[in-house]
């Protein structure tokens, strides 16, 4: 593989060029795809953490469940009586 005036080292040179190019680029590929998991992760409430750092006490899960509107007043009223009584 001779290139026009640069010879054999010529073309090894160029192969060398691309293949570092295309190399950088997929390092930049993989760094911005990690920062973008890693902002999703954190949007979603942690990075694989589950549910740690969460209560774990049912009246307060009543409580963001009413406060997130997924349950009435009245659910919430009752909920709370039956958790506590």
């Amino acid at each position: 593989m001779l290139v026009h005036g640069l010879g054999f080292a010529g073309a090894w040179t160029i192969a060398t060029l691309v293949f570092r190019g295309l190399l950088g680029l997929a390092v930049i590929t993989l760094i911005v795809l990690l920062i973008i998991w890693a902002v999703k992760a954190v949007r979603r409430g942690g990075m694989g953490m589950g549910h740690m750092g969460q209560s774990h006490d049912p009246v307060e899960i009543a409580k963001e469940r009413y406060a997130k509107g997924e349950i009435s007043q009245a659910e919430y009223k009752k909920l709370v009586n039956d958790l506590k009584g």
